[in-house]
Order: C-alpha cells, then sequence, then structure tokens
C-alpha cells in the first residue's frame, strides 16, 4: 500500500463513523491541522484564488490582522502529537519567523509544508533538513510540497516571475543534499501541478519534471475559484446558487487525453501520480461546467482544522467556527457551530463545494 492510499486510509477511518453514527454532529478529535501562516506571497500565479487581493492590496495590508509568533506558537501547543501539521499559505516563507514555527511543530508532531521553494535559500534549506526526521512518520519534516505547472517556460508564465522554476528546482536540490548528507529520507517531496488551461498540452510532461526535481509524487488538483465568493465563510453557505459558482473550462477531448498520457507518462517515469478523488470522466465534466455534487461526499469537516492567518477556525473554508484568539480549538472543535455545520453537510454539499480537493467520490472505481 503507498503512502497516499495509507493516508486516505486512515482518513476515511476517522471521518466514517461519526459521519454515519453521530447524528448530532459530534466529531472524532481533529486529526490533520492546515495552519494559513499567511495570505502573502512573492508570486502571483494566474490561476490564484487570491490574486486579485494580492495585486490590489498594499503589502502592509495584507499582513494586518496575522497572528504573531507568540500566537502561533500558542496555536502550535493546542495540536496533540499524533496530529498531522501542514503549514500553508499565500507563501510561508515570506514570514521572517517560520523557521520558528517550524521548528516548534517538528519538535512534536508530523509536519507537511506547501511552499513554492523559490525562498528556500541554502541556510532555510539546511534548517529543513535538521528538522526532518531519519524514518518517514516520525515527529519532524515529514512533507515538503512543491507547486510546478508545467516545465520551465510554461512554469514561470504562470507564476509571472522569470526564473521562478530554477529558483525552486534548486531549492528542492540543496534540501535532498543536505537529507542525505544527514542519512535521512525525509523529508519526501511531492509537486502538485493544477490542470488548467495554460498547462494543458504540457501535462504530459509533468512526471518527467517531478523526476529531474527529484521529487516522489505528482499530484493534480482542480482549479477552483470558491474564495472570490463574497462573504464566503462567514454566512450560510447554503445561501449561494450554483450559478454564482465560476468553472474554469478546457476542452473535454483534449483534457481527457491529457489525463490519459499523463497516466502513461507517470508510469513511464516511475512516478506516482496522485489524481483528485472521482473519475476522470467527474474531472473532465468539472471543466466543462457540471459537478453533480450528489455523487460526493465531504472528506473534510470530520477530520480537518483550517487555521487562518488571523486566527479564524474552519473545518472548511465555507464556514468559519471560531478564533483561537477567543477560544481553544478542542473547544471549537465540537462546539455549537462545528456540529450545525456538519449536521447541515450531512443533508448535502453546497455549491461552494463544486472543485474541492477534499471531496470523496460515492461511486469511484477501485
Amino acid at each position: 500500500m503507498n503512502l497516499s492510499k495509507l493516508y486516505q486510509l486512515i482518513k476515511n477511518l476517522h471521518t466514517l463513523a461519526p459521519y454515519y453514527c453521530a447524528p448530532g454532529g459530534h466529531a472524532f478529535p481533529a486529526w490533520h491541522y492546515y495552519l494559513e501562516v499567511t495570505r502573502r506571497c512573492n508570486l502571483r500565479c494566474v490561476m490564484c484564488q487570491y490574486i486579485q487581493w494580492l495585486k490590489c492590496t498594499s503589502g502592509a495590508e495584507q499582513k494586518k490582522g496575522e497572528l504573531t509568533t507568540e500566537e502561533w506558537l500558542g496555536v502550535i501547543r493546542q495540536i496533540p502529537r499524533w496530529g498531522l501539521i501542514t503549514f500553508t499559505g499565500g507563501e510561508p516563507l515570506v514570514r521572517s519567523d517560520f523557521l520558528t514555527l517550524l521548528e516548534e511543530a517538528s519538535a512534536k508532531a508530523r509536519v507537511h509544508v506547501i511552499s513554492n521553494a523559490t525562498l528556500l535559500t541554502e541556510e532555510r534549506a539546511r534548517r529543513f533538513a535538521e528538522f526532518a526526521p531519519k524514518r518517514l512518520g516520525s515527529a519532524g519534516l515529514n512533507f515538503l510540497g512543491v507547486s510546478f505547472d508545467g516545465p520551465e517556460e510554461v512554469h514561470d508564465r504562470i507564476r509571472a516571475q522569470e526564473g521562478a522554476f530554477r529558483k525552486s528546482t534548486d531549492g528542492i536540490r540543496m534540501l535532498s543534499e543536505f537529507a542525505q548528507s544527514s542519512g535521512k529520507k525525509c523529508p519526501k517531496v511531492h509537486v502538485t501541478s493544477v490542470i488548467q488551461q495554460g498547462n494543458l498540452d504540457v501535462l504530459a510532461e509533468m512526471p518527467r519534471v517531478v523526476a529531474e526535481a527529484g521529487a516522489d509524487v505528482l499530484n493534480l488538483t482542480l482549479e477552483i475559484r470558491t474564495q472570490e465568493l463574497e462573504g464566503l465563510g462567514e454566512s450560510d453557505p447554503r445561501r449561494y446558487a450554483m450559478s454564482e459558482i465560476t468553472f474554469p473550462r478546457v476542452d473535454s477531448d483534449r483534457l481527457a487525453q491529457a489525463l490519459r498520457d499523463t497516466r502513461a507518462a507517470a508510469d513511464e517515469a516511475g512516478v506516482e501520480l496522485r489524481m483528485p478523488d472521482m473519475p476522470d470522466n467527474a474531472i473532465v465534466d468539472y471543466y466543462s461546467g457540471k459537478m453533480p455534487l450528489g455523487h460526493f461526499r465531504c472528506g473534510s469537516i470530520w477530520t480537518d482544522v483550517i487555521v487562518g492567518r488571523t486566527g479564524d477556525v474552519y473545518a472548511c473554508w465555507l464556514k468559519k467556527l471560531g478564533s483561537v484568539r477567543e477560544a481553544t480549538l478542542k473547544a471549537i472543535w465540537n462546539g455549537a457551530e462545528a456540529r450545525a455545520f456538519r449536521k447541515n453537510t450531512r443533508r448535502g454539499l453546497y455549491p461552494p463545494c463544486v472543485g474541492c480537493c477534499m471531496l470523496i467520490h460515492k461511486s469511484k472505481p477501485k
């Protein structure tokens, strides 16, 4: 059993019992903690959900309200040792204190960092390697997720920064060298590519790019725009209509062929390919403007916690449950807002759920 299948098995077991047996909306203690330490970023990727905010908001305004170093350390100390911590953004490395946060987390739990790796300098790569365990599954930096959207020229165009691809690959290389010199097999590196119009014709080249970059896994995700919805997270997600959702559009025949070619290329390159939890035809339908939500169930809000950059807590971005500035994570997790949200979600998903990488297809062939 590969790592992604083991992760999904554990998550399903953690989710399914309360999903079916706790009609009151209670859940087991959270297992996966996503910490959005900032929404600031040094890149301006064309498909980013926050691209307009990043372009139109000053640096000082973007930073306003972010949790301080001590506040983030307080959040990390509330996470149980058996939890999995994912640091995300924005770009986490734009925070000058990020290594402090990573060191604290790595001392107590398994850690995953999502980064574009362009800011992974030699010193930072060395520190990342120091925080990694010798064996996968022990406390420390187990995983690094880096985004590539194509070979060098395509990637730099989508990321709107010349040299971005080279900076990222250099960061991965330095990290790998430091880890190997320390006799460590971690962190494992996975590459995420967003399926989009701009990289469709080179998608099948990504397994080769992943292998050459020294990564272990290619993770394909859907392009989504739900964060652009006004009031998302602050109001009842049932208020939105499907007509308000922006679907990315890609030619169906080209996309279907690209997915087949990418699978074949991954097999040839010996790279593990991870796809959204749905059949390929459902992916094609999504990029045609269709996603019947009745075919899916939520795979997130019974197991995942998101702490946003200003301390707001979510089980997913659709509904704010509380704030770490006002209550503990434990109190928020099975509080009244969280239980009510789970109860409503069991009755049916919401239009903003379309494209979510946490959805689980009910009839995906095994």
